[in-house]
């Protein structure tokens, strides 16, 4: 019998938008070996180690170009030792963050927008047939995120973090041109909302794309 290939699920959004809780609230929802719940960068030894690398001061300071490609190599191997095996399995893989942060983050938050061809273009070259099903942005201000990440004590901020306002409503713009890009392929939902309400939706949603 042969096995139908499983999708490939984005949950992401600005930092503090709540993308984390909800693939959080997921996982605790389903059962060990009926999805395999990932995060990019990171996911594998070798891109969880270039994770380090682009959380330091030196990446965070690099030029868009250079952050672009670091998360490209990450996703490359993650893709080959993580998504792949399962997807062709026929488990389903839901990732925090994807190549949707690259595009909000690299071309629209560092306004490097002569990187925005290169995006598509890499992104078919690494991506290839496995590119996601879904992908759900959650989507809140700035400045409500920003709350956020002030009043979560537990947090340890990183540096990107602490960006400036415009940074991130930059990358929110972005996420937004993103979705515009791949009709029927992007969901916003509003994360203004109580997290049990946007729950629902996001295991709704995943539900009906891998079929259960």
């Amino acid at each position: 019998m042969t096995i139908k290939k499983a999708p490939l699920i984005i949950i992401d959004g600005i930092d503090g938008s709540g993308k984390t809780t909800q693939a959080n609230l997921l996982k605790e929802r389903l059962s060990d070996g009926q999805v395999v719940f990932t995060r990019q960068p990171g996911g594998t030894p070798l891109s969880e180690k270039i994770r380090d690398v682009f959380s330091s001061s030196l990446a965070v300071d690099a030029s868009p170009q250079t952050q672009f490609f670091l998360m490209w190599a990450s996703r490359a191997d993650w893709l080959e030792q993580v998504v792949i095996p399962n997807i062709e399995k026929g488990i389903p893989v839901i990732s925090n963050r994807g190549g949707s942060s690259t595009y909000a983050y690299q071309v629209y938050a560092r306004e490097a927008h002569d990187l925005e061809e290169e995006f598509w273009r890499t992104r078919a070259l690494v991506m290839g047939k496995h590119k996601p099903r879904m992908y759900i942005i959650i989507d809140i201000p700035a400045k409500e995120a920003r709350r956020r990440m002030d009043a979560d004590e537990s947090r340890i901020k990183s540096l990107f973090d602490v960006k400036p306002l415009e940074f991130h409503e930059r990358a929110r713009a972005g996420f937004r041109a993103f979705a515009k890009k791949l009709p029927g392929e992007v969901i916003i939902l509003d994360g203004m909302r109580d997290r049990d309400v946007i729950h629902k939706e996001v295991f709704a949603l995943v539900s009906e794309i891998c079929g259960w």
